[in-house]
């Protein structure tokens, strides 16, 4: 299981959507009120409807650790766990557009400065990708070995 380049792949994976946690997305400006966009605590000045969004975008992220987390232990099933890998990159297709919407829906001209973990979706996409791609590979194998037997 460990020995997978797969499991590496959605462990960075699960490890990157944790550390999403613990930085903030995006500092959103406007009429010198400054709002930090993040999950545990969203400090907000002036605009009320952004508790909510974070809720929902922090849901969402908890389902695209917890199912990663699950990939990794479904090394037997390799046709569910690229099933599972496609349902996880679905998930964050959908955080960053949720980010994208939410973020510039609050106020009509912010200055906004982007955080660390408005970048880390797009990287855990990538990492899930490459461990659906050797969940494949492993597969294609898999049915090669089979077909010489």
């Amino acid at each position: 299981m460990i020995q997978r380049i797969q499991t590496l792949w959605l462990l960075s994976a699960v490890i990157l959507a944790v550390l999403m946690y613990f930085f903030p997305i995006i500092e959103l400006a406007d009429n010198n009120d400054l709002m930090i966009y993040s999950y545990k605590k969203i400090s907000i000045a002036g605009f009320s409807g952004l508790i909510q969004t974070g809720y929902i975008i922090a849901g969402l992220l908890g389902l695209i650790a917890f199912f990663s987390f699950i990939a990794i232990f479904l090394y037997k099933k390799r046709i569910l766990q690229m099933r599972l890998c496609t349902i996880i990159s679905l998930l964050d297709i959908f955080l960053v557009i949720l980010i994208i919407v939410f973020s510039f829906n609050t106020a009509k001209n912010p200055g906004i400065t982007i955080g660390l973990s408005a970048i880390l979706p797009l990287i855990i996409f990538i990492f899930v990708l490459m461990a659906r791609r050797a969940v494949r590979r492993d597969e294609l194998l898999v049915k090669a070995a089979d077909r010489i037997r």
